[in-house]
């Protein structure tokens, strides 16, 4: 791993838990680009081979029913493993000179991932949603209905899609804090405010000069 991905700050979790908005701020206020997994995902989709990105592949062409009437256990099984194909295109991605660095983030982020390739605790945190706390934000976005228009039972969508990343994340939770990594459960008993000075504080970027912080 490069010296920029060493220095990299990793933020992960499951969707719907904050943590693209905690690091668009941390970006604003401190003055750090921002690598979204989310917003190359659709490039690294036109990459992908099946020999070499077979459960990437197939998602990437599956139908609606394909994708959210399948069990559930499934769904995870497959979301993880497309992650772990994506993780190369992600790290090409970040190849990049040292004043690039900045923070990544995105639910493709897994910890073994990072843990395989040296990244330390004190530069990843992973933000994860209580399940009711997840359905009740989802439930408020209007895009979701798109997502689930060509399903022949978008009811049972839904539910296996909020199942699913329920399950995605308590695997995620469960992973980082094996590995030793911080995770921090949003369930709405924390103002925004507080859940974002608790990452500035993981990160050391109170004391942050020159372009460097602790850990």
């Amino acid at each position: 791993m490069n010296d920029c991905l060493h220095r990299m700050l990793w933020i992960g979790g499951s969707p719907c838990s904050g943590k693209s908005t905690i690091a668009q701020r941390l970006s604003a206020t401190f003055g750090l680009r921002i690598y979204s997994c989310d917003d190359a995902f659709e490039r690294h989709r036109l990459l992908v081979a099946p020999a070499h990105q077979p459960v990437f592949a197939w998602l990437a062409l599956a139908s609606c029913d394909e994708l959210w009437l399948r069990p559930v256990p499934q769904q995870i099984d497959d979301e993880l493993a497309c992650y772990r194909e994506e993780f190369p295109l992600i790290l090409a991605d970040l190849a990049l000179p040292d004043e690039d660095c900045g923070i990544a983030e995105g639910a493709a982020l897994l910890p073994s991932l990072l843990a395989g390739r040296g990244v330390s605790p004190s530069r990843a945190i992973w933000i994860v949603p209580e399940e009711s706390f997840q359905r009740a934000h989802y439930a408020r976005r209007e895009w979701r209905h798109d997502v689930l228009r060509d399903c022949t039972d978008p009811e049972q969508g839904w539910e296996n899609w909020m199942a699913r990343d329920a399950g995605f994340a308590r695997c995620v939770a469960a992973d980082a804090q094996g590995l030793g990594y911080r995770v921090v459960l949003v369930d709405g008993s924390k103002p925004v405010d507080e859940i974002y000075a608790e990452v500035v504080d993981h990160f050391g970027l109170t004391v942050r000069a020159l372009g460097k912080w602790k850990g």
